[in-house]
């Protein structure tokens, strides 16, 4: 008969290499910690590096706008420019030119009934006066409940 047990040297290696070593773990929990002391510190860089390049974004487009800004200032300190403007939304006309209205947009329109207005003044027969003291009264009793036959009146 043969003896089929294994070498329990060999066997014994190939356990102790199968398995980790004191050594191996302690390196693994030291990368482990330090993956987690060094994670809120990268997303932390990344947020601020976002919020870096939104800031950038608004300062350039904030120097845009002031550029734009700057050379409409200068386009009003030019007297030309000033009447052209002028002449264009305030339809001011020089001495000597020749101004044309367009009164039609090209559009058909229904024709329009004119309305007959008067010219005729009226007078007014009421005091003023007195309507400013019958509203001043009647102002102060709003507050106040109604009394005797006009709560009654009033109940539905």
């Amino acid at each position: 008969m043969t003896d089929r047990r294994p070498n329990t040297t060999a066997s014994a290696r190939r356990r102790s290499m199968r398995r980790p070593g004191l050594g191996s773990l302690i390196i693994l929990g030291a990368i482990v910690v330090g993956i987690g002391l060094v994670t809120p510190s990268i997303n932390q860089l990344i947020e601020q590096q976002v919020r870096i390049s939104e800031l950038r974004q608004d300062i350039d487009e904030a120097n845009q706008q002031t550029e734009a800004l700057r050379t409409e200032q200068r386009r009003w300190s030019d007297p030309a420019y000033i009447r052209s403007q002028a002449r264009g939304r305030l339809l001011f006309v020089n001495p000597g030119d020749t101004s044309y209205t367009v009164l039609d947009s090209g559009k058909q329109t229904a024709m329009r009934v004119p309305i007959e207005v008067s010219v005729e003044q009226h007078t007014t027969t009421t005091d003023s006066n007195a309507l400013y003291l019958d509203s001043l009264i009647r102002a102060a009793k709003a507050d106040e409940q109604p009394q005797g036959d006009q709560a009654e009146q009033e109940k539905p």
